[in-house]
């Protein structure tokens, strides 16, 4: 449909599709710069969620622009030499990010220290720091929405974006969605953008069909927001944006359980371990508990204290001749004194962290007569309740056993300090699958935010920040993601809001 045929039904300079944090940051740094912002949410008001106020509100904010644009060019950036990365995306990204925390404490939001994220060996890391706000991704999740409601940013709840309006030279001018109220009721409303479109809308994580075709790994459940079915990969398709980083993601291994949509990352160490991981913070045998993680052979594979978003990886081993992943699902084992020490999800972060999207006991035990835990006497009869090999099973916990005795884990060099041995019975498991808080696939962009199509020049009118299209690729560090959020929805809302009209 051409621009003079459509009839509109509201208007801003800059419209913005999703309204997590690289929404929120875009819009009102759009305001800021004098653009009129205004906000699209496919979720109702009283029951919005999103990745970022679902995530632990852990964000990067590098030391140094130099020292981050050398480590981005080493990180971003295939084995073989290909690059996941501009160079000039790297540039600008570090110059924003550089300045999170301060842009963050601006905004009034009360900021920690964590740590920098050294369980990752990588030369010059030391510069990405990470810190955490304060009330975790709800706290984020607050601070953003009371800059959007003092500033007075209108939002359309319950818009469901289904393409983008273009003029007859192919620049981007509004957004088409289906409002649906309260009583199930719909109306298209056509939404003009005077000078452009972000799009903030997320990634793929419960489309089932998308993650078949795109990522590396399939099932993956993901924990994150069950709004993000990829409504706006099609809108993007269908002006010829190039898409990049599709077989990425944010990823480990989590915990799915049929009766619930979504997946939970786990505590597997209990005492906050996942919290004391990402900054490589020590535990000791009364602060911690025994766990290991063993595949569909009953053998471990990996250290249990891995990089948590890059675990999902190491699940991509495929056997040719069963035709199997020997490591999907994998099982966490645990004993008695794991059980007593506390809810068995992380609580910082995802559906059982402070969003409550589920309530889990806190004795696990409503979990265990649900049946989503096994519980067994013995590591052989553990080993028969999960169709393993009990001779197996039996001889990788004593290899464990012998490895925590001796302070040294000659397989896979974990830390000895987290080095726990298991011998309080009874004995109890969980299935792992891969799974994450997010997708990182999606249009590709340029260092000014906008999108490109499949010959490499940006669409005009059209720019996108966050999840969608995040600029990472496949190396990940916690609060990478955040980071971006807020880097990168700067950046577009400078950019949009200086579009011509």
């Amino acid at each position: 449909m051409l621009f003079n045929d459509i009839k509109w039904d509201a208007s801003a300079d800059v419209v913005v599709v999703g309204y997590g944090a690289a929404g929120a940051v875009a819009a009102m740094t759009a305001h800021d710069a004098g653009a009129e912002a205004l906000l699209l949410e496919k979720q109702p008001e009283d029951r919005r969620y999103t990745n970022s106020n679902i995530s632990g509100g852990v964000f990067v904010n590098p030391t140094s622009v130099p020292d981050a644009i050398r480590l981005g060019e080493r990180f971003w950036k295939a084995e073989g030499g290909a690059r996941w990365t501009d160079p000039e995306i790297i540039r600008v990204w570090a110059e924003y990010a550089n300045q999170n925390k301060a842009w963050l404490e601006s905004m009034g939001g009360g900021i920690k220290y964590l740590g920098i994220p050294s369980s990752l060996h990588l030369a010059g890391i030391e510069c990405f720091e990470q810190y955490i706000v304060r009330g975790y991704g709800v706290g984020l999740d607050r601070v953003l929405s009371d800059g959007i409601n003092t500033r007075r940013i209108p939002v359309m709840y319950r818009a469901r974006c289904q393409k983008l309006l273009t003029n007859a030279p192919g620049r981007v001018t509004g957004v088409r969605a289906e409002i649906v109220s309260a009583d199930g009721q719909k109306r298209l409303t056509n939404v003009r953008a005077g000078r452009a479109v972000i799009m903030t809308c997320g990634g793929f994580e419960f489309n089932e069909e998308m993650k078949l075709n795109y990522l590396k790994l399939y099932p993956t459940y993901f924990y994150g927001t069950t709004a993000n079915t990829g409504d706006g990969f099609r809108m993007v398709s269908e002006l010829g944006a190039s898409l990049w980083h599709m077989n990425c993601c944010s990823a480990r291994l989590t915990a799915k359980f049929p009766e619930l949509p979504f997946s939970f990352s786990m505590d597997l160490g209990g005492k906050d371990w996942m919290v004391r991981l990402a900054g490589d913070k020590q535990q000791s045998e009364q602060g911690g508990c025994g766990y290991l993680v063993v595949d569909r052979n009953a053998n471990r594979f990996t250290s249990e204290n891995f990089v948590p978003h890059l675990a999902y990886y190491e699940l991509t081993l495929f056997d040719s001749q069963r035709l199997v992943y020997p490591r999907v699902p994998s099982y966490w084992i645990f004993d008695h004194k794991r059980m007593e020490s506390g809810p068995l999800p992380v609580r910082m972060a995802g559906p059982a962290g402070p969003i409550g999207l589920y309530n889990w006991s806190r004795d696990n035990r409503e979990e265990l007569e649900r049946g989503w835990i096994v519980q067994a006497d013995t590591v052989r009869e553990l080993a028969r309740k999960l169709g393993l090999d009990p001779d197996r099973l039996q001889r990788t916990v004593q290899r464990y056993n012998s490895y925590c005795d001796q302070g040294e884990d000659l397989e896979f060099q974990r830390s000895a300090s987290y080095l726990v041995s298991l011998r309080t019975p009874p004995y109890y498991a969980i299935e792992l699958w891969p799974g994450g808080p997010n997708t990182q696939g999606g249009p590709k962009r340029n260092h000014r935010a906008q999108i490109l199509n499949v010959d490499g020049a940006p669409i005009p009118g059209l720019y996108a920040a966050g999840e969608f299209g995040s600029i990472y690729g496949m190396y990940y560090v916690g609060g990478l993601n955040i980071a971006e959020c807020i880097a990168f929805g700067r950046i577009a809302g400078e950019n949009a809001a200086a579009a011509k009209a």
